[in-house]
């Protein structure tokens, strides 16, 4: 039987997976969360393409996040180590104003479908999604 850390990674996956769909892509969950199944580093846990746009995520799903992270009224957190590159945090109501606006554009446009072993039960995400999005 799966750890409960192991089922809380799967599960977060599986919620960017959705996430990603509702955004119009076609997003996929790496075999075992091993990216090498998409032909990608080990590392990846979600592939999302949509057109000639492709993202590639590492899916970490904590019960806290460091307080430094913490958006208060910032759409977008920018941290960086010293000498590594700059990492961008958006929220994620931020990033679908985007799609949804056109300012990422794409070409071929898919319909965010996808024949992915986890796509079940996304009437119950999307009910979550929308509790979370009604609290902020």
């Amino acid at each position: 039987m799966p750890s409960s850390a192991s089922r809380k990674g799967y599960k977060g996956e599986v919620e960017v997976v959705e996430l990603l769909r509702e955004l119009g892509f076609i997003a996929d969950r790496s075999w075992g969360s091993d990216g090498r199944s998409f032909g990608e580093k080990s590392d990846i846990d979600v592939k999302a393409t949509k057109g000639d746009l492709t993202i590639l995520v590492q899916v970490k799903r904590r019960k806290k996040i460091a307080g430094f992270l913490d958006f208060k009224n910032a759409d977008v957190v920018m941290v960086r180590q010293d000498r590594k590159p700059w990492l961008w945090i958006a929220k994620h109501s931020w990033m679908k104003n985007l799609f949804k606006r056109g300012v990422v554009e794409t070409h071929n446009q898919e319909n965010g479908v996808s024949n992915d072993r986890d796509s079940h039960d996304s009437a119950k995400f999307k009910e979550r999604e929308n509790a979370i999005s009604n609290e902020t």
